[in-house]
């Protein structure tokens, strides 16, 4: 076989270099070590410089170009070394995803085999810096639509993978994407999860007849004890006898001018972190017994101040918003320990729970079984005492009544579509890049860094996984 393709040029040739370089090295000469099937830099630049010709030449403005040296390409965002079959630049010569260059008949499975082995040696990147792109008027990019499902506005994006820990998410990373025009910023942010948690705290009936609102934790954590001693090391956050909660996601972001809080630029979002039991440091103790002295977010420094994006599942979703929310001075002891630090921004938040009436069964019901576990605020249904004692055990209402947030707490836009087939979140955000509220980050100077941190909670009231380095939002011209 490589005999034949020798005699068809320069691609031919490389690929029987390749079988017998491979050969030798597994005959133990003393050559290179490493996977079976490892290849170099110069082996994949030839495979790429013979198919991304016409369209990628250097000097031609896309994201990879044929000038780039390995460092260059490993460092450009179409590459991915901890799934490289997922990189974009295995997918798109053979349309995995929409490629503006269509179908390239001249990538062979033998080429992708040889990029992704390339790939594969590479280090994990945890670049800090996120690029936005300009799209919409004036550029050929066209702009997102908030709406969770794909869009060929991120077709020209790079995207940027910091990793997550600390908490109990599936996930190890998360992957954002950016973009801007003269109005908005635009995110796109993906990240893996075996299920999609929807099952906030309902309401069941029990085989007494009676109703009862699931915890959205069981046991409760011992005051004292940390997220570590309560996960463990077996710990399954979709274990339904045990947690009824909903997937969350939050973004906080650093301000600037007085109410810059400093550290944030270096550290990230963990000096909003602050732990009684480990001297005010970051840390995860729970003490439901007296909030004071949980582990709590907040700023120590008075006039200082993070702007908090937090998308919730249940209450948010289904109205394509995100809350609007923001972290603040607070000392423990002073009031509004259930809290902390955070809060929120003008407005309502547009979601509450199903009250108890006085037959102890909820006030509300939606008109249709659940899921979803939330009712429409306009098409909430008084639950009538026949309803409720016919029921049978087991039954399920919502727990949350929802009409969506006003105010400025509505300024950000956003959807997520789970799909259960790829198990990763797609979610979308959408907010302009001057809002006017004091209690929100202005993109209003497309010069410098905005800082920021992402946290995921899969499943989790607050044991969120984190980014253990500093985000930094650029924006290309």
């Amino acid at each position: 076989m490589a005999t034949s393709r020798a005699s068809a040029g320069p691609k031919g040739r490389r690929l029987f270099m390749i079988a017998a370089t491979t050969a030798i090295a597994a005959c133990g000469d003393g050559g290179p070590s490493g996977p079976p099937g490892g290849a170099t830099f110069s082996q994949v630049k030839e495979v790429l410089s013979i198919d991304c010709q016409g369209c990628h030449e250097a000097g031609s403005g896309h994201v990879f170009n044929l000038g780039m040296d390995s460092a260059q390409l490993a460092q450009s965002g179409v590459v991915d070394p901890t799934s490289p079959d997922q990189s974009l630049i295995v997918l798109k010569p053979t349309l995995g995803v929409p490629h503006g260059g269509g179908l390239i008949s001249g990538y062979t499975q033998e080429d992708r085999q040889l990029v992704e082995n390339w790939v594969a040696l590479l280090p994990a990147s945890t670049g800090q810096v996120l690029t936005a792109i300009e799209v919409g008027s004036g550029t050929s990019n066209p702009t997102p639509s908030i709406d969770g499902s794909p869009d060929a506005a991120w077709y020209y994006t790079v995207p940027t993978t910091y990793p997550i820990s600390g908490g109990w998410a599936e996930s190890k990373a998360v992957k954002l994407d950016a973009a801007y025009d003269d109005t908005y910023l635009y995110l796109k942010v993906v990240w893996g999860d075996d299920k999609a948690s929807e099952r906030r705290q309902p309401w069941v009936k029990q085989p007494d007849g009676t109703w009862k609102v699931l915890p959205a934790k069981t046991p409760l954590p011992q005051d004292g004890s940390h997220w570590s001693d309560y996960m463990g090391s077996r710990l399954n956050e979709e274990d339904a006898s045990r947690f009824n909660y909903e997937d969350k996601l939050a973004i906080m972001w650093n301000t600037y001018g007085p109410s810059t809080v400093a550290g944030f630029d270096q550290s990230g979002c963990s000096v909003t972190c602050h732990d009684p039991g480990k001297g005010g440091l970051p840390g995860t103790t729970y003490y439901y017994g007296d909030q004071n002295q949980a582990a709590k977010k907040y700023i120590s420094v008075e006039g200082e101040m993070a702007d908090l994006w937090h998308w919730k599942l249940v209450r948010n979703n289904q109205h394509a918003k995100m809350d609007d929310q923001y972290v603040r001075y607070w000392v423990p002891g002073s009031g509004g320990e259930d809290e902390g630090g955070r809060a929120s921004d003008e407005g309502t938040s547009g979601y509450g729970g199903n009250p108890a009436g006085p037959g102890g069964y909820p006030t509300y019901r939606g008109p249709s079984a659940v899921p979803p576990y939330y009712i429409f605020d306009n098409q909430k249904i008084a639950l009538t005492d026949q309803e409720a004692l016919l029921f049978a055990p087991g039954t399920e209402i919502a727990n949350m009544i929802t009409s969506g947030p006003t105010g400025p707490r509505a300024d950000i836009d956003a959807k997520a579509i789970y799909s259960a087939a790829t198990q990763f979140w797609t979610l979308e955000i959408r907010r302009k890049l001057v809002t006017g509220d004091p209690n929100d980050v202005q993109f209003d100077d497309l010069s410098r860094e905005y800082s920021f941190g992402v946290a995921v909670f899969d499943n989790a009231q607050i044991e969120h996984s984190y980014m253990s380095i500093v985000g930094k939002l650029t924006f290309k011209p």
